[in-house]
């Protein structure tokens, strides 16, 4: 026999979808506060533990801990092109804000960031950059960012790994934005090693104009590094195109491919 249905009542599937979509605002709110409260831990708790290892010690349990909470799955490839034992300089396309912590739950080295004055405003986060060593840089002052740039410079020769994001800015999308020449400055001054790092994926997570957030595999791939000794002011560009080759390769190999827009 079969059944009749009310074409003018909404099916269990049309229901269910209804009632999931009202559930949904109470779950981001469960992760927010989760997340909210493990920033609380990290960012004012852990950098004031005397048992502390050193700057940015608490960045990898931070960045664990969060991605869990968010149901963030992460991979990554190509470790062996990081150096253990000397100073290097991480170059990252920049898709989402999620983007600091899975990198921090990714690099296998200590790392400093040099990071947008912007960051110093916000409660905790900026605090806690600040306070274990981070620098931060003001783009439009240049006298003022020139001298976060030496002083990045500076902090790589005197051994420390260093990671930037050359767009600047994320780009909430697959496509990376353009370059700036600062952060390609400051690896020729510390005439240290270009890592190269592409995230994929990591914009799905909250995109643009959105605070859902969503769990996704994000794919984080190092690529070999660059020796900047054979670079100079002159043949910059190539550096750049060479860095922005290597990035988008790791992107399409991952299946976050350049032309989606």
């Amino acid at each position: 026999m079969e059944c009749m249905v009310d074409k003018s009542l909404p099916s269990a599937e049309v229901l269910w979808k209804q009632v999931e979509n009202l559930l949904e605002i109470p779950r981001h709110a469960r992760q927010w506060l989760r997340f909210v409260v493990t920033t609380l831990h990290y960012g004012m708790v852990d950098p004031y533990n005397p048992l502390s290892a050193g700057p940015n010690a608490a960045l990898p349990g931070w960045s664990c801990r969060v991605l869990e909470i968010l149901g963030i799955q992460v991979s990554a490839t190509g470790l062996e092109h990081v150096h253990h034992h000397r100073s290097q300089v991480f170059f990252v396309n920049h898709q989402s804000n999620i983007d600091v912590l899975i990198l921090g739950a990714t690099v296998p080295v200590p790392i400093f960031w040099l990071y947008k004055h912007t960051l110093d405003k916000m409660p905790v986060l900026g605090r806690a950059l600040r306070r274990q060593g981070n620098i931060s840089i003001i783009r439009h002052d240049r006298p003022r960012a020139m001298e976060s740039i030496e002083q990045a410079a500076q902090m790589v020769r005197d051994g420390k790994n260093l990671l930037v994001f050359p767009e600047g800015t994320r780009s909430g999308r697959p496509r990376m934005g353009p370059f700036k020449k600062g952060v390609f400055h400051l690896a020729l001054a510390a005439g240290a090693p270009i890592v190269p790092v592409s995230i994929a994926h990591s914009w799905k997570i909250m995109p643009r104009g959105s605070l859902k957030l969503n769990p996704v595999s994000v794919q984080v791939r190092f690529h070999p590094a660059i020796d900047t000794a054979t670079y100079d002011t002159q043949t910059m560009p190539d550096l750049m195109d060479r860095v922005r080759a290597a990035l988008a390769a790791g992107l399409q190999r991952d299946g976050d491919s350049q032309d989606e827009a």
